[in-house]
C-alpha cells in the first residue's frame, strides 16, 4: 500500500468522518491526494457520505497491519522550489490536469529529506524540463506563502514555495514533462485557473523578495 494511503486511513482511524480539507491537511496537489482517496475507496477501504470520508472496517483491519508509529505524518507547510524559466521569449508552465478543472503554475517539487536545495533544484528542474543544469544556472527569486481556502474558509493547500530564476545555456537541449510546456506572455495571460505566482513573477515581472497571500479554490473538491 502507497504510504500516502496509510496515512489516510490512519487519520481517519484517530479521528472517523473527516472532509477532503482536513483530511488532506500538510498535502498538496502534487502528493495527488485525490488519486489515493479513490483508490482507497475502490479498495472498500473507505466510504464516502454526505461530503465526508469514513474509515471502514476492513479499512481498520489493513491499518492495523502497519506499525503506526512508524508512519510519518505531517501538519506543517508544504515546502515547494519552482522556477521561472524564460527562453526564447517563452516561459516554462506546468499543469494540474488531474482535477475537475485544468490549472496552472511554475514549474516545481518538493525537495527529498536531506537532500541540499542545490541537488533539490537540479533534480526537480530536471524532472520538469529533461535539462540537467549546473547549480550555478539557478538565484533565489522569491518566497511565496499561499494558503489555498475553499469559499467555505476550509485550508486545503498551506504552501512555502520558494522561486528561483533559471539561467539556461542557448543550446539546452529540452525533453519536457507530459504537463510542462512552453509558453509566450501573451498565451500565458490568457490561460484560465492559473495561480498567482505566474502573474506575479511572469507577467508583472514582480521580483518582491517576500509575499504572503490567500486564494480561494473549490476545484478539489468536485
Amino acid at each position: 500500500m502507497h504510504g500516502l494511503q496509510k496515512i489516510l486511513l490512519r487519520r481517519l482511524l484517530d479521528k472517523n468522518n473527516q472532509r477532503y480539507a482536513s483530511l488532506a491537511h500538510g498535502y498538496d496537489y502534487d502528493d495527488n491526494v485525490v488519486f489515493h482517496l479513490k483508490q482507497l475507496l475502490s479498495k472498500g477501504l473507505i466510504a464516502k457520505s454526505n461530503g465526508a470520508y469514513i474509515i471502514t472496517a476492513k479499512g481498520v483491519k489493513a491499518i492495523t497491519q502497519f506499525d503506526l508509529p512508524d508512519l510519518a505524518d505531517t501538519g506543517f507547510k508544504t515546502f515547494f522550489v519552482g522556477f521561472v524559466c524564460e527562453h526564447q521569449s517563452k516561459y516554462l508552465i506546468k499543469e494540474h490536469p488531474a482535477g475537475p478543472v485544468n490549472f496552472y503554475n511554475l514549474p516545481s517539487g518538493k525537495p527529498h529529506f536531506g537532500e541540499s536545495i542545490e541537488d533539490a533544484l537540479v533534480r526537480t528542474f530536471a524532472a520538469c524540463s529533461g535539462a540537467v543544469l549546473d547549480p550555478s544556472a539557478f538565484s533565489f527569486r522569491s518566497l511565496h506563502l499561499k494558503t489555498v481556502k475553499t469559499s467555505d474558509g476550509e485550508v486545503l493547500f498551506d504552501d512555502a514555495f520558494t522561486i528561483y530564476d533559471v539561467r539556461v545555456p542557448e543550446d539546452t537541449q529540452f525533453r519536457l514533462a507530459k504537463t510542462v510546456f512552453w509558453a509566450d506572455k501573451d498565451e500565458i495571460a490568457r490561460l484560465p485557473h492559473r495561480w498567482p505566482e505566474i502573474g506575479t513573477c511572469i507577467l508583472q515581472d514582480d521580483r518582491t523578495a517576500y509575499r504572503a497571500y490567500e486564494v480561494v479554490s473549490d476545484y478539489i473538491l468536485n
